[in-house]
């Protein structure tokens, strides 16, 4: 009897799929078996990672086109020299970064290590905040700290580091 792996082995397997090759065309049943799950699955599975911004696709008869959602920041990054120079130090220390406007491409799978560790998140006016990630979703990220839970809207942030 064959393995089935679950969705969210599946999920982070399409994802490294995608930054490896860029794209996944093909039918349900090629996808099932590359991912190592049933095909009635992966309708369900690609509708998931579509509404929280890791992929778009399309259904075109029998095939499916998957493609990483892309980033385009609308804003540059407004990082000053001080920040820049922290963000490099902090590099050095140990901590990985996660996301910054430049980088764009799929988040979820190194925000998904991050949660529950301590993050820096820089923001796009020149500020920080420095807490516990508690979660995420496709727009926000759901912060702790010694003030409290603070909800920080993707859009407004530049740069977010955290240590393993």
């Amino acid at each position: 009897m064959k393995k089935y792996k679950t969705l969210e082995d599946a999920q982070i397997e399409l994802i490294e799929l995608l930054e490896e090759e860029g794209e996944f065309r093909g039918t349900i049943k090629e996808l099932a078996e590359r991912l190592s799950v049933k095909p009635e699955n992966i309708i369900p599975l690609l509708q998931l990672m579509k509404s929280s911004g890791d992929i778009v696709y399309e259904e075109i008869e029998e095939e499916l086109i998957i493609k990483p959602a892309s980033y385009i920041p609308v804003l540059p990054p407004l990082l000053n020299e001080k920040q820049t120079k922290e963000i490099e130090e902090k590099t050095q220390e140990g901590f990985k970064l996660i996301a910054c406007s430049y980088m764009g491409g799929v988040q979820s799978r190194e925000l998904r290590k991050a949660v529950g560790k301590r993050v820096i998140i820089y923001f796009r006016n020149g500020s920080r905040v420095e807490g516990k990630l508690k979660g995420f979703d496709r727009f926000c990220l759901r912060v702790r700290n010694y003030m409290g839970n603070i909800l920080v809207y993707k859009h407004s942030v530049s740069t977010i580091l955290y240590k393993e």
